[in-house]
């Protein structure tokens, strides 16, 4: 019985190990994108000056 199901639970296991890199490389792009914002707003502050 168990060996009627091997395709299934590979199917699973492909499809699981997909959506677990889809989700480390989308958590990781918004990592980044955060610290490309950070960088952006400091370097516009640094260009503003002080505002006295």
């Amino acid at each position: 019985m168990l060996e009627n199901h091997f395709g299934l639970i590979e199917a699973v296991f492909v499809f699981g190990l997909a959506v677990a890199f889809y989700i480390w490389q989308m958590r990781d792009l918004r990592k980044e994108n955060e610290k490309a914002a950070a960088r952006a707003r400091q370097q516009k502050d640094e260009a503003d000056g002080p505002t006295d």
